[in-house]
C-alpha cells in the first residue's frame, strides 16, 4: 500500500498585472471622431500586447 497523503504540492499564485481598462465610446459622428477613435483603440491594443508580454514573462519565469 503506498500512502500520498501530504505529498501533492499546489502551484504558487502568481501575481499578474492588472489588466488595462477600456472605456465606452461614442459612435463617431464625423471623420475627425473616426480618427479619435482609431487612436483609442491602437493605443488599446498596445496596451493588450504589453500586458500579454508582461504575463508571458511572469509565467515562464515561474515554470
Amino acid at each position: 500500500m503506498l500512502i500520498m497523503a501530504g505529498c501533492a504540492s499546489k502551484p504558487k499564485a502568481i501575481d499578474l498585472p492588472p489588466k488595462p481598462e477600456r472605456k465606452e465610446v461614442e459612435a463617431p459622428q464625423n471623420l475627425k471622431d473616426m480618427a479619435l477613435l482609431l487612436n483609442y483603440y491602437e493605443h488599446l491594443v498596445q496596451e493588450w500586447e504589453a500586458w500579454g508580454e508582461a504575463v508571458d514573462g511572469l509565467t515562464n519565469n515561474k515554470n
